[in-house]
């Protein structure tokens, strides 16, 4: 009898470990997608423009208020919540992968309490989805999921009925439209492929 308990257990434990071991191996086999990279800046040439993740900024976060750190980011040091940054005529893709991360760092003197991300696509439907900032930790690595099949709210219709991810005409990372300080260092936005 105790022969049996003891296989029993060791069955048990067998079990936890091809479990551990799948598990792993798994996780190890899902591969994240960069499809925004605020860390990486280039140039041409030592004078050249820069090439970076966004093309423009304005409103408050205009005018040097994003500064960005190659390496670490866009950071975001603006006097209040009423701009943006963002890219027309993007790229951007995200119909295979839906389901997006935002890395980001809220900064010691951040107070204001939440920021947007919007996309627009090619035939005029604009949405957007709440980044909150409230009661998250200031200075530590931030990853916040959003399902682009479900936003927050719609601004524009467009000719046809819902969001085409395969076709995006421009995205955006926007204020609260507050008049609270945004101090934002931007990291990445990825996705996950399973």
């Amino acid at each position: 009898m105790v022969m049996k308990a003891s296989r029993f257990f060791i069955s048990t434990r067998t079990a936890t470990l091809l479990a551990a071991l799948l598990l792993s191996a798994l996780t190890l086999s899902a591969k994240e997608e960069v499809h925004l990279d605020f860390t990486h800046i280039t140039r041409d040439s030592p004078e050249g423009p820069a090439f970076k993740a966004y093309q423009f900024t304005y409103g408050d976060w205009g005018n040097g208020k994003v500064i960005d750190l190659k390496g670490r980011g866009a950071l975001i040091q603006a006097p209040g919540g009423k701009g943006g940054l963002g890219e027309n005529s993007t790229m951007l893709k995200l119909h295979k992968t839906p389901v997006i991360d935002l890395h980001f760092v809220i900064g010691n003197n951040n107070q204001a309490g939440s920021l947007n991300f919007s996309l627009t696509d090619r035939d005029g439907t604009e949405q957007s989805w709440s980044v909150p900032l409230s009661g998250l930790a200031k200075g530590a690595d931030q990853r916040l999921r959003l399902d682009l099949t479900k936003p927050g709210s719609e601004q524009k219709p467009g000719k046809k009925p819902g969001m085409d991810l395969a076709k995006l005409s421009s995205w955006q990372v926007r204020g609260d439209w507050g008049a609270a300080a945004v101090e934002v260092l931007l990291v990445k936005v990825v996705s996950v492929k399973e």
